[in-house]
């Protein structure tokens, strides 16, 4: 704990009066010459341990001591030997040359310290920095290591996009602090890119100091400390403290910054890479529906007569069959716009997986005709939370998927079994299967895989897409893995966590 100039001052006169006390217990034993390097060592103590102030007390008072106890004649100070002048000289050099180096020595370990608590403030700030990955960790971080480091209340005020600083001023968290002095030196300092406040030159009865964040570019806000009361106004070296975490914090906004227009950057280059593949993605598989409904709508249009009536509905079942594609096409586009987007919502409740199932068997009886589908699904499996029209989606796909790309005759099996707290679901097939280090690569965006009997065209590469953002936004995830025997198999886990099964709404009772 640092003395006070009042201790240094009573602890010289302590020292010196100490020293004139044993000088008068051993003057019978000692020459004056032995007394007076008595006082030389009290001196050389004072100086080493005071500041310049005590140490030429000390050499006075040991002077005018020596001279009025110790030298003959006694209780006077007349010298009657000029030798004794010298003696005095020396005493008072030594005085001003000790304490000047001991002041300079504890002006050198002051700034010492001051340097070594800086760099460790500045390390252990550019660290949690690094860890910052926005403009609000960046200013918590900052505000947390000043209220350590420093007296007062810091306040990080940045400039919002579109609006000044004045305007950043009266937020609800700045307000309490922000008085009018305050708000001036905050503008002065954004202004100028210049400290301003309490210990500088600028707004000094502001009574707060406020520290630009500026970058070579721009300045991004202030760094404001505000005194609670006078003893919270920073000293200078605690203005050096703000000013250099200050300057780590801007490096770090502005790191924050670059990173969110790369960001925003890498959103826009994905989202018009997004466009193109939808209007390639739509130029290319919509063009042979709409040339087939077209054909048969052409021969239908000008028909005379001519044409079987077997003939006739053919073309008109091939008109119907191509508008259900071309709407199955604009739905998967619509659906995986939704996925990408985060729109898709989801309203879980728990639902019998063999009804969710059924349903969907039942309306691909049709497109399923070539395909033997074998469901097997344990008796006693648990309802599953799910969004029963989002699942329908999952088994659509997924067996329009297997329909695709296996050939005719080919048997389609479905299974389900419980793992753990969530249900695990799986289509499998007998076709070709997916190539080894391609497992990832199926569920991306607008691949397509090597149809075996659908025409080309008829896949836009999004259903499997939609499927696993489907088990997604559910809690769970997909995958597929090659499937003993040949082909493949697609599996999903619906998580068993839902809206609690009170909420369910009981079924009538029976008559």
């Amino acid at each position: 704990m640092a003395s006070t100039p009042r201790t240094e001052y009573a602890l010289a006169t302590g020292i010196v009066a100490l020293t004139t006390a044993a000088g008068f217990v051993l003057r019978p034993e000692l020459n004056p010459t032995d007394v007076a390097m008595g006082f030389l060592l009290a001196v050389v103590l004072v100086a080493s341990r005071c500041a310049r102030g005590p140490a030429v007390l000390a050499s006075v008072l040991s002077i005018a001591i020596y001279d009025f106890a110790f030298v003959p004649p006694y209780y006077t100070f007349s010298v009657h030997d000029t030798s004794y002048i010298l003696t005095f000289g020396v005493m008072l050099v030594v005085a001003l040359v000790m304490s000047g180096l001991v002041a300079q020595i504890r002006e050198q370990a002051t700034e010492a310290r001051a340097r070594e608590h800086l760099t460790a403030a500045m390390y252990d700030l550019s660290n949690d920095l690094a860890e910052a990955t926005s403009r609000s960790d960046v200013i918590d971080v900052t505000e947390s290591h000043l209220r350590r480091l420093v007296a007062g209340t810091p306040i990080v005020v940045l400039q919002r996009e579109g609006a000044d600083l004045a305007s950043a001023l009266h937020l609800p968290a700045i307000e309490p602090f922000a008085s009018l002095e305050v708000r001036v030196a905050t503008e002065w300092a954004f202004e100028r890119g210049e400290s301003a406040g309490h210990g500088t030159a600028h707004c000094a009865e502001a009574g707060a100091l406020a520290v630009p964040l500026r970058t070579p570019s721009r300045t991004l806000g202030v760094v404001a400390v505000v005194a609670g009361a006078h003893d919270d106004i920073p000293t200078p070296a605690e203005r050096a403290t703000v000013e250099a975490l200050a300057a780590l914090a801007a490096t770090a906004l502005e790191r924050t910054a670059l990173a969110e227009q790369h960001q925003l950057a890498r959103a826009e280059v994905e989202a018009e890479r997004l466009r193109t593949s939808l209007l390639s993605s739509l130029s290319h598989d919509l063009r042979t529906p709409l040339s087939s409904i077209e054909g048969a709508a052409s021969s239908l249009f000008e028909d005379r007569g001519a044409l079987p009536a077997g003939l006739r509905r053919d073309l008109a079942e091939s008109i119907l069959e191509e508008s259900r594609r071309m709407s199955r096409l604009v739905v998967n586009l619509l659906d995986m716009i939704r996925v990408e987007t985060g729109a898709l919502a989801v309203k879980k409740s728990w639902q019998p997986l063999e009804e969710v199932l059924g349903v969907v068997l039942i309306r691909m009886e049709d497109r399923l005709k070539s395909h033997p589908v074998e469901a097997r699904l344990p008796e006693d499996l648990p309802l599953v939370p799910v969004d029963e029209l989002l699942l329908e989606q999952v088994f659509t796909n997924l067996l329009e998927n297997a329909a695709r790309h296996t050939p005719p005759g080919t048997p389609i099996s479905i299974r389900a079994w419980p793992e753990a707290d969530a249900v695990v679901v799986e289509v499998a097939d007998r076709g070709p299967g997916v190539p080894a280090g391609e497992e990832e690569n199926i569920f991306r965006k607008f691949y397509r895989g090597a149809p075996m009997t659908a025409p080309p065209g008829s896949s836009t590469g999004l259903g499997l897409t939609i499927c696993r953002g489907i088990v997604a936004v559910h809690g769970g995830r997909m995958w597929v893995e090659p499937r003993a025997g040949g082909g493949a198999a697609f599996r999903f886990t619906l998580p068993l966590d839902g809206p609690p099964m009170e909420a369910l709404p009981l079924e009538p009772a029976g008559d």
